[in-house]
């Protein structure tokens, strides 16, 4: 057929053969438009929200997003939410200081510290209970959070 020759001797590319970008926006129209979006996003410096079903590839596509913008030489830091007791969620996020509940004799940074300089993806973040979603709503406003026992 004529226009259908491939210059590898007719086979398909394997995917290690494949740029990233191929494998995984591949190139259908919906796809194309994602790729365009992409290329605005990595301009940009704002908090960014993934919609999409399950399984859809939201990590897959913050890790592209992450590993190609001016964030990249720091940490892409992974929090699911529904896999943490909301109790536990919000020291896990924000860390807390030396003596702040019982059983908290030394401070530990939380993932939102961790990925400074980086990008924290939050996975799941509707299982957030109200509080919580206020208070990661303000820092993602400002720019600044307290640890739990910290000053606020």
């Amino acid at each position: 057929m004529a226009g259908s020759e491939r210059t590898n001797g007719g086979s398909s590319p394997k995917a290690g053969e494949l740029p990233p970008e191929e494998i995984i926006f591949g190139h259908s129209p919906t796809m194309a438009s994602i790729r365009q979006k992409v290329q605005k996003i990595l301009r940009a410096d704002v908090p960014l929200l993934l919609q999409g079903e399950s399984g859809a590839g939201k990590e897959l596509l913050a890790q592209f997003i992450h590993s190609r913008s001016a964030f990249s030489s720091g940490r892409f830091v992974k929090v699911n939410c529904a896999a943490i007791p909301g109790a536990l969620l919000e020291s896990e996020l924000f860390g807390y200081e030396r003596g702040a509940f019982t059983g908290a004799h030394v401070s530990k940074p939380g993932r939102v510290e961790l990925a400074k300089h980086g990008t924290l993806f939050l996975d799941e973040i509707a299982d957030l209970d109200s509080g919580l979603q206020s208070k990661l709503l303000q820092f993602l406003q400002d720019g600044r959070f307290s640890p739990i026992g910290g000053d606020a």
